[in-house]
């Protein structure tokens, strides 16, 4: 089972496939770094890796070179997303911000090409609706992953016994994992309106889901 996650950068992504790397017996590139596309692998382990949209490789490139069972569209509301990101000295790697979040909304308008769609809001704790889309792909979780007991040497020490090439084809990083689990201590970033207005411009229609999902209950 080969199992790929893509959203923004600071989308929450990398800390989702960190608790997707709980299972056990699996093989985990947490956080494939922009600048590499997903590698070709041979190991019938099972596999999850995570990538970020940006300019320089399109979902296509990954699919075709890591050849995925399932995809994941992962999603953060654009507003905290965005206020996040900005802050980020990595905001315009491997395509500015803004061109990013172009690609973002296109991605988000053909989201039936995706197994899954997965809202950060929701995946930060142990959701129901969360678990159920797990188990339905393939790849099911239980609460208690949300605490990571893995360590990140045999998360690396796997994926090197599997795919030992690595070592030296590709950088491997965490991104903003530095945590004991995944948690909703980042939800709720102060917004601008300037902000708002600039994001109506770049993904109208994810903004409006999203805006469409407040005060509502979650799915």
């Amino acid at each position: 089972m080969r199992l790929f996650i893509h959203g923004m950068q600071s989308s929450g992504a990398t800390a989702f496939t960190r608790m997707l790397a709980e299972r056990p017996g699996c093989v985990a590139l947490v956080d494939i770094p922009n600048n590499f596309a997903a590698p070709r692998t041979a190991t019938s382990l099972d596999f999850v890796a995570k990538a970020v949209i940006t300019t320089a490789y399109p979902l296509a490139t990954h699919v075709e070179r890591f050849r995925p069972d399932r995809i994941v569209l992962f999603l953060r509301d654009p507003r905290d997303n965005y206020e996040s990101l900005c802050t980020k000295p990595y905001r315009n790697y491997s395509g500015l911000l803004e061109e990013k979040f172009l690609l973002l909304e296109q991605l988000f308008s053909e989201r039936q090409q995706f197994d899954a769609v997965i809202h950060y809001e929701d995946a930060v704790n142990p959701h129901p609706a969360v678990l159920a889309d797990l188990a339905r792909l393939g790849w099911p979780a239980t609460p208690d992953w949300y605490q990571y007991t893995r360590s990140y040497n045999d998360i690396i020490g796997s994926l090197w016994a599997a795919e030992p090439a690595l070592q030296h084809n590709m950088d491997i990083v965490f991104g903003n994992t530095r945590g004991t689990g995944l948690s909703d201590q980042f939800r709720d970033k102060p917004r601008k309106p300037e902000t708002e207005a600039l994001l109506e411009q770049l993904c109208p229609r994810l903004l409006a889901h999203y805006r469409a999902r407040e005060g509502g209950p979650r799915p």
